[in-house]
Formats: C-alpha cells, sequence, structure tokens
C-alpha cells in the first residue's frame, strides 16, 4: 500500500455523546457513531451521498472517506463541500498496489482507521460510496438496537428510484418472485429456529451499504474479514460464529445505484449487468429448496451452538439451488410446508401464539424445543 494522506475538511467536531429519542419516545440513546465508506471513483454519486448523511435525523459524529485508487474527481467533488457539512468528515486518500486493491481490502481499512476513534460504546456504521441513505437511517438504526438485544444491525439496500427505472419490468418482477420465495423460507425457519432477537418482520440482506456493529463486537471479531469481495456476508458469518447477535432491520433503508459497472467482483452491478444480457437460469443461491431448508433447520436444532449459521449446516451434502422456471412450484410447496407449520404450533401453543399471530401473522415460539421436529414428514 502506498502512502496514506489524512485530513479533515469540515470543522465540525462533535466528538462527544449525542441524544436521540428512538421512534416510540421510550428510551434515550446516547451513541457515539462513526460511518465509514470506501471510495473508488465516486464522482458521479459522492456528493449526493454526503447529503444524504447530512440530512439525517440523526448526524453522525464523524464520517471517515477512504479514497483508494481513484482517478476521476471524487476528491474535488468533496472538496466543494467544505464547512458545508454539520459532521466531522475525514479524507483519507490511498493507493493500492493493484494486485492487492479491492472492495473488501477498502472497507475493512476504512473501518479500522475510524475504530480508532472510537468510544467504548461507539457504533461503526458503514456505507457505499454511490448509496445515499434515508433521512431516518441513522435513527432507525439507533431504534433497532434499543428494542432488540443485538450488537450489530443489517439493514436494507434498495434502488434508487430513478435508478430502478433503467431496469426491465422483467426483471424487476423475477426479483420480487425471488424475495417472496426467500421470505417464505425465512418464516419457516424462524418457526423451527427461533430467534427472539432478530424477529419476523425481517430480511435476508447483508449489504456493505448498511451494516452497523458495536465497537466492542466489531473488536472481538478482529474487524471485517480480509477477503476481496463478499465482505459483507463474511462478516455476518464471522459475527455469528462468534456469538453475536445480529438484527436485520426491514426499515432500516439506504438507495444504491444500478450502475452495470461495479468495483466488486459479484456484486449487485455485475449481476444486474449480467441478467441484462440473459436472465440467469437459477434464482440466487441462497434461496434453496425448501426440503434442503428443512434440512437446515433440522441439524440446527441438533446444534450445540445457537448461533451457528445455518448456511454452515448440512455443509457436506452438495448444494442444490432452485431454477427459475420452477420457482413458482418451489413457493407453492414452501407455503403448503409453512402453513403446516402454523397449524401445529397454533393446535399445540394457542394462547402464547395469539399475540404473534394478530401482529406479524408468524408464530413465535419461547423455546427451540417447542418447535415441531418431525420435519421429515412436513409436505412437499
Amino acid at each position: 500500500m502506498g502512502q496514506i494522506k489524512s485530513f479533515s475538511l469540515s470543522g465540525h467536531n462533535n466528538t462527544g455523546e449525542k441524544t436521540e429519542l428512538n421512534e416510540n419516545k421510550h428510551d434515550v440513546i446516547k451513541k457515539q457513531i462513526l460511518v465509514a465508506i470506501p471510495v473508488c471513483n465516486e464522482e458521479e454519486h459522492i456528493v449526493p451521498c454526503l447529503l444524504a448523511l447530512a440530512r439525517q435525523e440523526t448526524q453522525p459524529d464523524k464520517v471517515v472517506l477512504w479514497i483508494n485508487n481513484t482517478t476521476d474527481q471524487t476528491h474535488e467533488r468533496v472538496a466543494s463541500l467544505t464547512n458545508t457539512l454539520p459532521f466531522e468528515l475525514e479524507i483519507v486518500r490511498v493507493v493500492y498496489d493493484p494486485g492487492l486493491a479491492s472492495a473488501g481490502l477498502a472497507r475493512r481499512d476504512a473501518m479500522t482507521h475510524a475504530a480508532q476513534y472510537a468510544s467504548s460504546d461507539a457504533l461503526l456504521v458503514t456505507t457505499d460510496a454511490d448509496s445515499e441513505a434515508a433521512e431516518d437511517w441513522l435513527s432507525r438504526t439507533l431504534n433497532a438496537f434499543a428494542h432488540h438485544p443485538v450488537e450489530a444491525v443489517f439493514g436494507r439496500a434498495l434502488l434508487l428510484p430513478e435508478e430502478a427505472k433503467k431496469i426491465p419490468f422483467n426483471l424487476h418482477e423475477d426479483e420480487r418472485a425471488e424475495q417472496a420465495y426467500g421470505a417464505l423460507l425465512d418464516q419457516i425457519a424462524l418457526l423451527l429456529y427461533p430467534e427472539p432477537h432478530d424477529p419476523w418482520p425481517r430480511h435476508t440482506e447483508h449489504s456493505g451499504a448498511s451494516i452497523a456493529v458495536t465497537y466492542q463486537a466489531w473488536s472481538r471479531v478482529g474487524g471485517m474479514p480480509a477477503v476481496p469481495t463478499s465482505e459483507d456476508r463474511a462478516f455476518y458469518q464471522v459475527l455469528r460464529k462468534n456469538g453475536i447477535r445480529v438484527r436485520h432491520a426491514p426499515d432500516v433503508k439506504v438507495y444504491v445505484s444500478a450502475r452495470l459497472v461495479g468495483r466488486a467482483q459479484g456484486g449487485m452491478a455485475e449481476t444486474l449487468a449480467r441478467r441484462l444480457q440473459l436472465q440467469d437460469e437459477y434464482i440466487d443461491d441462497i434461496f434453496e429448496p425448501v426440503s434442503r431448508r428443512l434440512l437446515r433447520m433440522r441439524h440446527l436444532r441438533q446444534h450445540a451452538n445457537p448461533f451457528f449459521p445455518f448456511e454452515d449446516a448440512c455443509m457436506e451434502l452438495p448444494q442444490m439451488r432452485v431454477r427459475r422456471d420452477d420457482l413458482e412450484k418451489h413457493h407453492k410447496r414452501a407455503q403448503r410446508v409453512l402453513d403446516h407449520l402454523r397449524k401445529m404450533t397454533h393446535r399445540s401453543h394457542r394462547d402464547c401464539l395469539s399475540a404473534s399471530i394478530d401482529q406479524f401473522d408468524i408464530p413465535h415460539l419461547a423455546h427451540s424445543n417447542q418447535a415441531p421436529n418431525r420435519v421429515q414428514d412436513m409436505p412437499e
């Protein structure tokens, strides 16, 4: 890695704690918030990204821009915002060796740099340079920490409305069908292996566009994993394996570009570009056949570690993927399994489940050993 140059553009150095009421006006949250953003050739998006942070209901104390291997006018665009932002902005300019440069390395180093300013109870947050956070992004993140006993919160990454118009209607429909199927799998998993700290409704995304983690948890796992790509998913895995509770908050949202030339191999841009040429034969590999999901849940219920990631269960078996042309059939099968599970739990635990059914239409069992254990008998 070449020379690192770091300097601050904004005189607003709010290093003390700040107070934010959660949306339900219950507990008062006091947290130092440090936001780390890896940046590479983002002259088009970096100003909207920073202005979105400036509009936050809850302001960050410090934002670190980790500008790496950049050859466009990104730095000049940022400089145009001098003394206009309500938070301290630090710019770090880095040149990695071309053989080492990667999105994963940049995010890891950006968060490591931001962490040196962290108090013991700080929140380390990361997002993408082509994103625009919803105005309540940080306040809802804090709210998730206030309402759930967790040490990390993953939010959702959605397409900017204007950017979404670039995507053909059929691809949007395919995406909705995948997500609907994934939601059924997740609800089945929660019935068989409840996670009280991360109840339904929730999502299944692990995007670097919206990750918040306590400084203590970040330190305990050694920071972001040292991988060139998919560092966000790898971070989730290492958190789970270290017994750190994670909340997938569906109301925590950032909006990202729909560009077709991305910064990371295997990322959203690459997927969009490929699907615009020819739709993938298979849906996302995180959405497996329901029979495999049931088998994973069965293995998890027998595992001693309650935080063991379900993705790691049944690793010894060959991968099973869902063909897009067969998705409707798999969706109907998953719906039958979910309906069957609901009936079983409703009959067995009618009283304790009634409130959950009314609120979420998904029963949450108080203890994992209350869930049905004869998954092999469920209809497929």
